[in-house]
């Protein structure tokens, strides 16, 4: 079944011939209004921008193909709270403190938003999730923070209230950080979207008891159910690439802000039983950290670019901080600014990267990685041993190579074993979360997540062992 397309590079194009004229020629603003545009649960490896063979983002394709896409770009860790503070301020959630549903942001770490409000911008964030309840203190620097539930109502709501402050005071500089619900499961779109990818009598739904079956019945990649529920998924991303893209052709044509920047990205990606998991969470192995990431200027004036070399998350806020002329968050991030790749279309090579998984009560559920160049060392709790992957000959993460590559497999279990001890006593004293009330804790659960269990043995539908 085909789907409705639309050219979001024609509206580029047009609004560039319009509204900007000549400004090739003219000096970019100092204080350019920012889009933070974040579709949760998106792995780059389900994005046809990265050659996936179903067209499931015919919108971001073209998005990035007007503007600088990063091939292999990487979240910190591998769900939405965590990688989110990360993202906004360039720090692991070993050193921001935020590991799980009982912490909160301390106020003491400084974010993007608090910068920007220095700067003299207006910020509005449009969360369509109630992981990142205000309880947990990523508001902080937020003029306004609207917190919605992930319903196809809500997701109306949250463009609709983007549109209105995109189109607010036009002459003030304005960061809008808009994150929507999905694709993240249930994997549930409407019509023409459902249908498009799953055949006809498929019986797999894409809710979340759905995905709980597969998960539990631990079922191979390959397996019919497995197969049919990423064609749900598929079809998901599919209709959050088109209101996304949506959205973006709606602010070109409003012209408000031509000269606005606009980050295209996920908070992590998303497993469909590679490695054991269906959903994200549980490991750091590529299908639950590899995200799509494009930056362009909104009126369509930035010159393509293909950066191949890895890139984090976290670079998105020195990033964006060095292109608005504000404040740096400090010395040691985590991320880098990327400004001279948005030019260059090359990325500081030959960095350390480090990902780690969710945090529990239990160390033998905790997985961390460290990866340099293409090789890529994973520790696992459950077994106590790390693994050592080459992500050119493997992108799969199936072979161990460390035999073929002992002096760096032994490099890179030095820098695991210094990060790890480093980051756990460097980590900020707790600062916890108030409790999440009944109705949050009810909307949590219709999105596959439970809270904190003391219960080691329980599993919620995102693959995730308490």
């Amino acid at each position: 079944m085909g789907l409705p397309r639309y050219s979001l590079f024609g509206w580029f194009a047009l609004v560039a011939l319009l509204v900007c004229g000549a400004c090739d020629s003219q000096p970019a603003p100092s204080s350019p209004s920012v889009l933070v545009l974040v579709l949760d649960s998106l792995h780059a490896g389900h994005s046809s921008a990265h050659g996936y063979a179903r067209d499931t983002t015919p919108r971001f394709t073209r998005f990035a193909a007007a503007g600088v896409r990063f091939e292999q770009a990487y979240s910190q860790s591998s769900w939405t709270l965590p990688s989110t503070a990360s993202l906004f301020t360039s720090l692991e959630q070993e050193r921001h403190g935020v590991r799980t549903f009982n912490d909160a942001l301390p106020e003491s770490i400084p974010t993007l938003a608090e910068r920007l409000r220095e700067r003299g911008y207006r910020t509005h964030a449009i969360v369509q999730t109630p992981v990142l309840s205000s309880r947990h203190g990523l508001q902080q620097g937020f003029e306004r923070y609207d917190v919605l539930d992930h319903s196809s109502a809500s997701l109306e709501r949250a463009l609709e209230l983007a549109r209105e402050s995109w189109e607010h005071r036009p002459g003030e500089p304005l960061l809008v950080y808009l994150h929507l619900a999905p694709p993240h499961m249930p994997y549930e779109p409407p019509a023409p979207f459902r249908g498009a990818f799953s055949a006809p009598d498929s019986s797999v739904s894409g809710s979340i008891s759905e995905c709980r079956r597969i998960h539990r019945a631990a079922l191979a990649p390959d397996h019919p159910d497995v197969v049919a529920l990423a064609a749900r998924y598929d079809e998901h991303i599919a209709f959050a690439d088109a209101r996304a893209g949506e959205l973006l052709e709606a602010l070109a044509r409003s012209a408000a802000r031509p000269d606005a920047w606009v980050v295209w990205t996920s908070d992590h990606g998303e497993a469909f039983q590679q490695h054991g998991c269906q959903g994200h969470n549980a490991t750091v192995y590529d299908e639950m950290l590899h995200v799509p990431l494009a930056l362009a200027r909104l009126d369509g004036t930035t010159p393509p670019q293909l950066v191949r070399e890895p890139v984090s998350t976290m670079d998105v806020a020195p990033t964006l901080l060095e292109l608005c002329g504000a404040r740096p968050l400090g010395a040691e991030l985590a991320g880098v600014s990327l400004r001279e790749a948005l030019s260059s279309g090359r990325a500081p090579a030959e960095r350390l990267f480090s990902y780690s998984s969710r945090y529990k009560d239990d160390e033998r559920q905790l997985h961390f990685a460290v990866r340099r160049g293409a090789l890529k060392l994973v520790w696992r709790g459950d077994t106590g041993e790390a693994q050592l992957y080459d992500l050119v000959s493997d992108p799969g993460e199936r072979v161990d190579a460390r035999a073929s590559h002992a002096q760096a497999c032994e490099e890179l279990q030095r820098d695991l074993e210094r990060l790890r001890a480093v980051r756990i006593a460097g980590a900020p004293a707790r600062t916890l979360a108030p409790a999440a009330r009944p109705a949050e804790r009810a909307r949590l659960s219709e999105l596959g997540y439970v809270e904190d269990s003391p219960d080691p043995g329980a599993r919620s539908a995102d693959g995730d062992g308490r």
